[in-house]
């Protein structure tokens, strides 16, 4: 499993034009997406990865956050590549997509891209367990981590309402999330391109062949981004 040591920091990376909001996933950072933040800019988009509240290097904090943190903090950070940039998109890896499909649903965005959502995430323990050896004591973290169950059930419940055009990507090695999100979302979005990854595992933007997903999302972006 590729995991990134974690960031203090936002990355704000301005480039062109055209915006894109990167979200991190549950407990991470934006080291965790800092390929991808790095491959858009070189590619003319302007970009910011911010550090979601109670995220970050201090995993002790993620406990005392709930999704209405994460929610307020994604859009502060959208509301200032909004005022910079002639239009923004929104990618999210896991709980940032989660986030991004949120987002849509109540924000004007041009388009949207989840990366290994966990739109079907019922079981908070679960996924504690298997997050253990990333945030220590799932325990400290449980109740942060039924709040990520509820922003999923929250998410479903607004599939119907987000109107940008959607890329979903998901490998077809992905044993973090349900094998069908993918499918689920694609199904259910009015506007949406499902994407499987062949041999690819749930950390899209760091592990082998992140390269192509970087490509695959600066053109999805630029193919839906106004002349300027």
């Amino acid at each position: 499993m590729p995991i990134a040591r974690r960031s203090r920091e936002a990355v704000y990376l301005r480039a062109g034009p055209v915006g894109c909001l990167v979200l991190h996933g549950f407990g991470g950072s934006p080291a965790e997406v800092r390929p991808l933040v790095e491959g858009l800019a070189a590619r003319g988009i302007t970009v910011c990865a911010p550090v979601l509240p109670g995220h970050g290097p201090d995993a002790a904090n993620l406990g005392r956050t709930r999704l209405r943190h994460w929610i307020r903090g994604a859009e502060g950070a959208l509301r200032e590549l909004q005022a910079a940039c002639a239009e923004v998109h929104v990618a999210g890896f896991s709980l940032g997509g989660l986030i991004a499909l949120h987002l849509a649903a109540r924000h004007p965005v041009s388009s949207v891209c989840t990366l290994a959502a966990p739109i079907l995430a019922e079981d908070p323990g679960a996924i504690g367990a298997r997050l253990s050896a990333y945030l220590g004591d799932p325990a400290a973290a449980m109740p942060a981590l039924r709040s990520l169950v509820r922003l999923a059930r929250l998410a479903r419940r607004d599939l119907g309402r987000v109107r940008a055009p959607v890329l979903v990507l998901q490998g077809d090695r992905d044993d973090w999330i349900a094998p069908e999100s993918g499918q689920y979302l694609a199904e259910r979005l009015s506007s949406a391109r499902l994407v499987v990854l062949p041999g690819r595992g749930h950390f899209l933007a760091l592990e082998r062949g992140r390269e192509e997903v970087t490509v695959r999302i600066a053109q999805w972006i630029t193919a839906r981004s106004e002349p300027k």
